[in-house]
């Protein structure tokens, strides 16, 4: 998985300033403060600077090279480490744990839930928040639908930022071989079994649906 995103750093980096009005004003409003917070995922920095402004120290982590190559030129603060590491590289015993664990676009691409939320769960400080925005899969879904889902977007983000030309900025990330071929394989769970699988790894979590169809927000506090 990371090698797509390592081909296609550059545009992926694009794509994530243009559809940063989905995630930054839910996140902003739930990532809290603290010392210590963890980025998973943080693909070329875009929510390691939100995190920075809130914690005393951030540690940034992705599997892919370049997009961290990115994270360092362009969201550099002295509170954030950015490390090329996969996610379960991260552990209690090498980093602690952290007041906040961020993942956006992160988990649900492991494909094993079963693994990846107990290992997140033991990352979390006593008394520390999860907050997750995974992708899903939308009701209705055909062959056809990536297709159908790059102009849906493009489209939207075209109304939204006032300008046809990020429309197609949209559309060289979305239709690019590379890109088609990494979300043809890698399936994103339905809704159901999204909120189904969070609800036991993280009981009382919150789950928030209004972020966007095919996107679901995770709050959950860990007991003091």
């Amino acid at each position: 998985m990371t090698a797509h995103f390592d081909i296609l750093a550059r545009r992926y980096r694009r794509y994530a300033e243009i559809t940063d009005l989905l995630y930054r004003p839910w996140l902003t409003g739930v990532v809290g403060d603290g010392a210590r917070a963890l980025d998973l995922g943080c693909g070329s920095g875009r929510y390691s600077g939100l995190l920075a402004d809130r914690y005393a120290e951030v540690l940034a982590v992705d599997g892919a090279a370049r997009e961290i190559a990115l994270a360092e030129a362009d969201n550099a603060r002295p509170n954030i480490t950015y490390q090329a590491r996969d996610l379960f590289d991260v552990t209690p015993d090498r980093d602690g744990r952290f007041d906040l664990v961020l993942a956006v676009n992160t988990l649900f691409a492991v494909r094993d839930y079963g693994r990846v939320l107990p290992h997140v769960r033991s990352l979390i400080a006593p008394g520390g928040r999860l907050v997750v925005i995974d992708v899903v899969n939308p009701p209705g879904r055909r062959p056809s639908w990536h297709r159908a889902q790059a102009f849906r977007v493009a489209a939207m983000m075209a109304v939204r930022h006032r300008s046809p030309a990020v429309a197609l900025d949209v559309l060289r990330l979305r239709l690019h071989p590379t890109w088609l071929e990494h979300v043809t394989r890698n399936t994103p769970p339905t809704r159901d079994d999204c909120h189904a699988h969070y609800r036991q790894a993280f009981p009382g979590a919150r789950l928030d649906d209004t972020l966007d169809r095919y996107l679901c927000g995770v709050v959950w506090n860990a007991p003091a």
